[in-house]
């Protein structure tokens, strides 16, 4: 492993690159990523980059595999496979119910929460897969799964759904400092950094369309502090790092035990909400079923 972080940054790359390879499309390959063409694309350069060679030939619609690329893609095929199997044959007792969430979902809402569930049903053998990659409606093993966005999704029955309102939040600690601070001040720097973070979903908003949604759209100039991680964001603003945009329907106990605060600023409502899903292939399963009550009864989720 070390020598392959020291060859590869980012093994979220190789994952891309594998479905880009498979797809023959940054285009699907991002379908299925759950992220932008545009992010498959820019980790395809990077990736090319590290390595010093191209690894695909851009034609039109589609995407070709160069030499080198064939040859790394035999190669990430078959150890992706070979974890999958190994993952696989670990698992000696199956669960009865398996919970698809994002990583911030899972940070922030689900695991604080998850002892109440558990109560409710002790002899449940849970298993819970966080990951921002969706693949709920092509993985058999997962039987609820909780997605940002606006439907409909793919292959999916929506049980629930949590409104979002987002507001920048920083370190209360720095509040005080903060009392008096403005949109122009965000865009020129004189509140601090602004935080930015990869978007656990395509549709998140970020800063620029925050400011856009104020009738600005100057980049702001100030300094930046960017993260892979909206999980990462959102700790370092309660580090007093700076300020990120806060999506106060995931972040609510981290705002509510004060360890971050709210600024006197404008909040926004996105048509976009949290979704409770189930496949559409069969029916829920009670496990399913009595999870998300238990969703609407202690997170707000609504049917």
């Amino acid at each position: 492993m070390h020598r392959l972080r020291r060859s590869i940054s980012s093994l979220t790359a190789l994952l891309t690159f594998e479905a880009a390879a498979r797809r023959e499309s940054f285009t699907r390959a991002a379908e299925e990523l759950g992220v932008t063409q545009a992010a498959v694309s820019r980790r395809m350069k990077q990736l090319e980059a590290e390595i010093g060679c191209h690894l695909f030939l851009r034609a039109n619609r589609r995407v070709l595999l160069t030499e080198e690329g064939t040859a790394l893609f035999a190669a990430t095929s078959d150890g992706f496979d070979r974890i999958a199997d190994a993952v696989a044959a670990i698992r000696e007792r199956p669960a009865d119910l398996t919970v698809a969430v994002s990583v911030a979902f899972a940070h922030f809402r689900l695991l604080p929460e998850l002892s109440s569930f558990r109560d409710i049903t002790p002899d449940a053998n849970l298993r819970v897969v966080s990951s921002d990659t969706w693949t709920a409606p092509d993985d058999p093993s997962i039987d609820i799964a909780v997605r940002y966005g606006a439907p409909p999704f793919r292959g999916m029955t929506v049980l629930g759904s949590l409104g979002e309102t987002v507001v920048p939040v920083c370190d209360p600690a720095r509040i005080g400092e903060f009392e008096h601070c403005d949109i122009e001040d965000l865009i020129e720097g004189r509140c601090g950094a602004l935080i930015e973070a990869d978007a656990p979903e395509p549709t998140w908003m970020g800063w620029d369309q925050w400011f856009t949604a104020q009738g600005r759209t100057t980049r702001p100039t100030g300094k930046w502090l960017r993260f892979s991680s909206y999980s990462d964001g959102i700790y370092a603003a309660m580090a007093g790092q700076g300020i990120a945009l806060g999506w106060k329907g995931l972040i609510e106990r981290p705002l509510s035990d004060g360890r971050l605060a709210a600024m006197p600023l404008p909040i926004l409502k996105p048509k976009e909400r949290h979704w409770i899903m189930v496949s559409d292939k069969v029916a829920p399963s009670p496990q399913a079923e009595a999870f998300a009550s238990w969703m609407e009864e202690t997170m707000g989720f609504v049917s």
